[in-house]
């Protein structure tokens, strides 16, 4: 009789679970509100990571130069950010090749630099730190490494750094062996 009353429990209960409805609470508990459209709130991370990639930037700076006595040939990438189109910070590398015939010295210099601009209409303010490795005297020429300050400005055509000229000073004096019109700095540049 024990046998009889289990097996219709257990048609019973079989018979049951087709019309009674049970209620899951695993791995789908979330499933009313992934169908509802819900506003997600990016990471702080992917914010940082959004906000940065719009105000990097990269260029080149390069200066070309030679008079049949003295050549200069540099060329300067970098890279940096931007902030509001109201400040541009960058660090970059350079590497030149400084000749003259008069002297005769061949050379090549070599180092990094860091550089804060300020767009005012389409003039810009110009400041830099340069750090590089080059001959420091034409008598003996030695090479020692020596930092700079070089300030200055320069004009672009749209307001955003795009292609501009700029002209300025090294106030270093060592600055002036290494460059064909001495302590005086122009170059010419673009951003990517």
């Amino acid at each position: 009789m024990k046998l009889i009353t289990r097996i219709i429990h257990v048609i019973l209960l079989f018979l049951a679970s087709g019309s009674v409805m049970g209620q899951y609470e695993g791995l789908d508990s979330n499933r009313r509100q992934s169908n509802q459209k819900q506003e997600e709130t990016p990471f702080a991370d992917d914010i940082v990571a959004y906000r940065y990639k719009d105000m990097a930037y990269s260029g080149m700076d390069f200066t070309v130069f030679g008079t049949g006595i003295s050549y200069h040939l540099e060329l300067a990438p970098y890279t940096g950010v931007h902030f509001n189109e109201k400040l541009y910070a960058a660090v970059g590398v350079t590497g030149s090749y400084y000749g003259d015939n008069y002297i005769p010295i061949n050379t090549l210099v070599g180092g990094t630099f860091a550089f804060v601009r300020i767009p005012v209409g389409s003039i810009f303010l110009h400041g830099e730190y340069r750090y590089q490795n080059a001959i420091n005297s034409y008598d003996r020429p030695e090479r020692e490494w020596f930092g700079t300050p070089i300030i200055g400005g320069g004009y672009n055509s749209d307001g955003n750094l795009s292609a501009y000229a700029l002209v300025g000073i090294a106030f270093n004096p060592k600055f002036a062996y290494t460059n064909s019109i001495g302590s005086f700095v122009y170059r010419f540049g673009f951003r990517f």
